[in-house]
């Protein structure tokens, strides 16, 4: 039997290598992503062997994100429909790749139903190219960081300390006020989520920094590792009103807090159309399908 816990930011030390070990590249896969969201969801995790298994229980659904780790997967797997069929609640995995999806249709035939959820799929960089937005494709985006850049001449790149926490949560706050955002349920509900992160800075991989022109900040952004190759941007913020905020946090992240990978995971698009265009528009090199997989119990 599988025994849950709630998250806590001190559970890093096990869940994140092997979270890490699977290999899979989308967001599910960092644990700053699974606790950032683990209250909003009631996300829980339980180990099983050398596997980290997350299930989170909300409306009446468990959902169970496909085990990571390494060594004997089938079993984690067995341990996840055993669990879910002792709940007596209708449950799917989620975040299947592809090749995953592969073994549970060889190892359970019949057992689920898998399908393939567009908005769902993320959008993966190439970290070079959005740290220097070279080429023809990516001319309306230095068009947009030149025209910030000469507007805002004493801007400047911050790197998102525990010192510079209180400014930027301050700005966070204001910008979930904002008209635009005070009644998306989503954008209250991701704000929630970053309060969290904030209070637990120092106990996080948090890696991101910050945007300041005129003597205020104008956009931030965070993330942290999925693996040693692949960043994931949890979040990213700026001020409508600056034209070019959010070009240029998103190079100077590239530029200065993700040198170190290789790729740059810029999740899903949620089915929103206008931001399907925007993450096309960074032309990204892979578009990675994620699949729900629900129990036929």
């Amino acid at each position: 039997m599988l025994t849950f816990k709630e998250i806590e930011p001190k559970d890093v030390e096990w869940v994140r290598p092997l979270l890490h070990a699977s290999g899979y590249m989308t967001s599910a896969y960092s644990f700053v992503t699974l606790y950032m969201w683990s209250k909003a969801y009631n996300t829980k995790v339980a180990r099983c062997g050398d596997h980290v298994i997350a299930r989170s229980d909300r409306d009446g659904l468990l959902r169970y994100l496909y085990p990571a780790g390494h060594g004997d997967e089938k079993e984690a797997v067995d341990a996840m429909i055993a669990d879910a069929k002792a709940q007596g609640k209708p449950a799917m995995f989620y975040g299947v790749s592809v090749e995953a999806k592969q073994r549970l249709e060889q190892w359970y035939p019949d057992l689920f139903t898998i399908e393939a959820v567009r908005d769902d799929y993320e959008y993966i960089y190439d970290r070079q190219e959005l740290a220097e937005l070279s080429g023809k494709k990516f001319q309306k985006k230095r068009n947009h960081v030149s025209r910030f850049i000469r507007e805002n001449p004493d801007w400047e790149f911050h790197p998102l300390t525990a010192e510079a926490v209180p400014a930027v949560r301050r700005f966070n706050k204001e910008w979930a006020s904002m008209s635009d955002n005070i009644n998306d349920e989503g954008i209250q509900m991701e704000h929630e989520a970053i309060e969290m992160l904030f209070d637990h800075f120092d106990e996080l991989p948090l890696e991101g920094g910050y945007i300041t022109a005129g003597g205020r900040i104008v956009a931030f952004s965070f993330g942290s590792a999925i693996n040693d190759r692949i960043f994931d941007t949890n979040v990213e913020k700026g001020l409508y009103e600056v034209t070019g905020s959010y070009n240029i946090i998103n190079r100077e992240m590239a530029r200065v807090v993700c040198e170190k990978y290789q790729m740059i995971n810029r999740e899903d698009d949620v089915g929103s159309e206008g931001l399907r265009k925007a993450k096309l528009s960074y032309n990204p090199i892979i578009i990675e399908p994620k699949y729900r997989a629900t129990l036929n119990l």
